[in-house]
């Protein structure tokens, strides 16, 4: 996994996957919010013929809710994997003992 991590962060392919990934979290995010909109302004806008009309489906809106904290969460984790934790810590040189002379 360590070469995975390598090459991850020195070609910048991690970068651009968390890009990727936390754009498309807020594109799905607007998504959700615009939804309703939408449908408020077409049935406000609608026939006077028509009677009383159902309201919106939020459950409709449950699975690309879904999607987006998957979305978050994947972009977290690897987010943390990748620049979080750094060099293993028993290498650096602050945490090796120093040399008693």
């Amino acid at each position: 996994m360590k070469r995975v991590r390598e090459i991850l962060l020195t070609q910048y392919i991690g970068a651009i996957v968390v890009g990727m990934l936390i754009a498309q979290a807020v594109m799905t995010a607007i998504s959700i919010v615009i939804q309703p909109i939408i449908w408020y302004s077409t049935r406000a806008s609608g026939s006077a013929l028509g009677g009383s009309a159902p309201g919106f489906d939020f459950s409709r809106s449950l699975s690309p809710g879904l999607t987006t904290v998957l979305y978050v969460a994947v972009s977290y984790v690897l987010l943390s994997w990748l620049y979080g934790s750094g060099p293993d810590s028993a290498d650096t040189p602050e945490n090796q003992p120093e040399a008693q002379e």
